[in-house]
């Protein structure tokens, strides 16, 4: 079930900073309000590519971040867009080993909202065949 206000537009400037690092990206949970399950496809049920940016659902962000690192064991970069609160949660600690996060300096402006979100956010980021455990903070506005 997904909430209202679950689907919402990554910034711009987000896409392109991780595309200058990684390339083109596989986006398996794309800006889609109206998902209907029975018509839609499900990025928790298809194969993640090689490099794979996911920006999900806040609201049920525990089978993404699962998937993510289930395809990371496969040898694939996977990076996530979350709420920083995320890595409180009791199943972050196990199911984020080995990967890195980016702890944005600013709270970031989501595209069709006038204001910055309420919230922090990070990209954790599981890069193919490494195990990382660091954390940095960033800027990847542009301008």
């Amino acid at each position: 079930m997904v909430k209202k206000g679950d689907s919402v537009q990554t910034p711009p400037y987000v896409i392109q900073y991780l595309e200058a690092e990684f390339g083109k990206l596989f986006d398996p949970c794309p800006l889609n309000p109206d998902f209907d399950k029975k018509k839609d496809t499900d990025g928790l049920a298809i194969p993640w590519k090689q490099f794979t940016f996911v920006n999900p659902p806040y609201s049920n962000v525990r089978p993404w971040l699962e998937k993510a690192a289930q395809e990371h064991k496969l040898g694939k970069t996977i990076v996530l867009l979350l709420k920083v609160e995320t890595i409180a949660t009791k199943y972050f600690k196990e199911l984020s080993r080995g990967a890195e996060l980016r702890f944005f300096n600013h709270c970031i402006v989501f595209p069709g909202y006038k204001h910055h979100a309420r919230f922090r956010s990070v990209l954790l980021v599981f890069k193919a065949g490494m195990n990382s455990n660091t954390y940095q903070v960033i800027d990847c506005r542009r301008g």
